[in-house]
């Protein structure tokens, strides 16, 4: 059984039944602690622990999964609270992965979520998970000037639905690999690796990759109406969903026909009242009446203007 134990506690109430253990010490640290522990309960019933996992061993198997459970009920600890994780895609010989989990505290609560965003967002949430998990594909995108709070919704996003999907991150330095012949060939195997899941994939800042189709973006444009709609779609199953800082307005219009575009919100700056209560929650108070974007709430004092030197001559 995978999981975590009270290791100090078991070896305390059962020192006679200690068979054979290690202690790690971190004299930097000042730390000791148990690894590597194995109890005897009984002529042939033997369990061994460490720090992620327990092993039971017995004359029948029944025996053995009954000393594991008993254990677990006796010194198991709840696990911590996590937040979700994504797939970083890297290439080279070949695109393979990379996990990176989030903390706990990326999950926001309905109330974290109505102050840091616009009025009704804790709906349009609602419904955006809602389609997320009914279609099989899709094209969405988030619109916003930097700071406005895209990465942090995701994020957010990324916990809520840890259970059920899947979320592959893309980075703007690789979206070449869009329209790599062996992207078909990875997916095909994801989707076989992990078959109860959805697939969402993310690509940020990618402004380029979606404006009117041209000499430099040609293939990234088509690789993303193929994946979000028609036939490779309907076998890949992938929802698709971008992040751009320039205006909706600037987009290869193909990319937004209805039936293929799940989405499109635009993440605005907040006004002084709404970034007022989210700093009045943190413990901040704002003292210049304007918007605010969600990063300069944060920051606490905004963002200023930073003046350039004058270069020239004058008179």
């Amino acid at each position: 059984m995978a999981g975590a134990w009270d290791l100090e506690r078991a070896v305390s109430e059962n020192s006679a039944a200690l068979f054979r253990s290690i202690r790690k010490h971190f004299p930097e640290e000042n730390l000791k602690k148990w690894d590597d522990l194995t109890f005897r309960f009984g002529p042939r019933s033997f369990l061994y622990a460490d720090e992620t996992r327990i092993v039971g061993y017995a004359e029948t198997p029944h025996e053995a999964e009954q000393l594991v459970a008993k254990f677990n009920d006796t010194y198991g600890k709840p696990p911590a609270p996590t937040g979700g994780s994504f797939s970083l895609i890297t290439t080279g010989r070949e695109i393979s992965v990379e996990t990176v989990a989030l903390g706990a505290e990326t999950i926001l609560g309905d109330e974290a979520l109505s102050l840091r965003y616009a009025s009704g967002s804790q709906e349009w949430h609602q419904d955006f998970t809602k389609n997320l998990s009914a279609k099989n594909h899709g094209l969405s995108i988030f619109e916003g000037t930097p700071g406005t709070g895209k990465t942090s919704y995701l994020r957010h996003l990324m916990g809520v639905l840890k259970e059920s999907h899947r979320f592959y991150f893309i980075p703007p330095a690789t979206i070449d690999v869009l329209s790599n012949p062996e992207f078909i060939a990875f997916w095909a195997n994801q989707r076989r690796r992990h078959a109860d899941r959805k697939f969402v994939v993310i690509l940020e800042d990618s402004d380029a990759a979606l404006m009117t189709r041209g000499i430099e973006n040609r293939e990234q444009v088509s690789a993303i109406l193929n994946l979000s709609d028609g036939m490779l779609a309907d076998f890949l199953r992938l929802q698709i969903i971008c992040t751009i800082n320039c205006r909706a307005d600037d987009i290869d219009q193909a990319l937004l026909r209805p039936g293929r575009l799940l989405c499109h919100r635009v993440f605005t700056r907040l006004d002084y009242a709404q970034a007022s209560r989210l700093a009045a929650s943190l413990g901040r108070q704002l003292s210049v009446v304007r918007d605010y974007s969600l990063a300069e709430v944060f920051v606490g004092n905004g963002s200023e203007k930073i003046g350039r030197p004058r270069i020239g001559f004058a008179a």
